[in-house]
């Protein structure tokens, strides 16, 4: 190519703009039904223009400091850093379509120096025992809260079902006691056993559904606006749990996805294997998987070193004699 030809070339990638790429693919998302997908999409985008003060910001202004000062921007504007993840994998995926495309060219390593991960600190899962105390709350003077304890227990018994996907079941996923559903995130299929605590929760609320598809009383019709109608109940949803955190003096703020934390940790705390738990999430790699998984507690964690301690020395020393009687249960060898 020619200097002339180059320059050219320089022109057409530095006239893309972010805007124009971006409102295509959200076409496209909410032609086929992805509203989630497509609201997060515009939502990035409308942060990054907000940060750069130029509606028209193309393409090649997106350079490694440009991002740099972004993240920065995000996270002194009180951005969690996950949250900070979540828009810079946005952008960095109109990147990679507008290269596909033949539209811009970007130096390689582009986003290496921001952070586009996943922070595994801010665990969300609550003990067993909270789950308890929450299952066993007397709500019936609140038919609001009852029902959002109701539904965080459906989704704790269904595995963590997502509540977009609690809420889109219909009567056809659930045959002879098996519920057959596609995780709308991933499209990953997933069979579950319904078990005597969900059947008695399905039965309650599915007798409000008379005349629907749907198996609870959410969401009423497809579309635009049967995605309003789950966005305005995850609203709802999340008001009523924060209420019931609060009302039961609960360490762990409740949202939509403290449910399915709370059953990944309890099974994970059970001894079941991680290759489990991630299959019975639809997870498509267990690196999500341990996200998603609290610690355990610093007291379990002594008795573990101990008793690998104890491995390498003599055995019968009495004063590990103790401390392994008491691991044996916990950690069989």
């Amino acid at each position: 190519m020619d200097k002339q030809s180059r320059t050219r070339s320089h022109r057409v990638f530095s006239a893309i703009r972010i805007s124009a790429l971006s409102a295509s693919l959200v076409r496209e998302l909410l032609a086929s039904g992805r509203y989630a997908t497509a609201r997060a999409y515009s939502s990035s985008v409308r942060r990054v223009l907000h940060f750069s003060g130029d509606e028209g910001l193309c393409f090649s202004s997106i350079t490694p400091e440009f991002l740099k000062r972004y993240e920065q921007h995000l996270l002194c504007g009180g951005c969690r850093r996950n949250t900070v993840s979540l828009y810079l994998r946005m952008l960095r995926a109109l990147c990679n379509r507008a290269s596909r495309l033949g539209l811009a060219r970007f130096p390689s390593g582009l986003f290496d120096e921001v952070f586009t991960g996943t922070d595994s600190s801010n665990k969300r899962a609550i003990p067993t025992s909270s789950v308890k105390l929450l299952r066993d709350a007397n709500l019936c003077s609140n038919p609001g809260l009852e029902q959002a304890r109701d539904f965080f227990m459906l989704s704790f018994y269904l595995r963590g079902i997502p509540f977009v996907d609690l809420v889109h079941l219909r009567h056809s996923d659930l045959s002879s006691g098996i519920l057959r559903y596609r995780r709308s995130k991933t499209g990953s299929p997933l069979t579950v056993k319904i078990e005597p605590e969900a059947a008695s929760l399905i039965r309650k609320y599915s007798s409000r559904c008379a005349g629907s598809s749907y198996l609870l009383p959410v969401i009423t019709c497809d579309g635009a606006s049967g995605y309003l109608q789950y966005q305005s109940a995850l609203r709802r949803y999340n008001e009523s749990l924060g209420e019931l955190s609060r009302r039961l003096h609960l360490k762990v703020r409740l949202t939509s996805y403290v449910a399915r934390h709370s059953w990944a940790t309890a099974a994970y705390q059970s001894g079941i294997p991680v290759t489990v738990i991630s299959e019975s999430l639809g997870h498509t790699s267990e690196k999500v998987t341990y996200t998603y998984l609290a610690s355990f507690n610093s007291h379990t964690l002594s008795l573990a070193n101990r008793k690998v301690i104890g491995m390498v020395t003599q055995p019968g020393c009495g004063k590990y004699n103790k401390v392994n009687a008491n691991l044996r249960g916990k950690y069989p060898t």
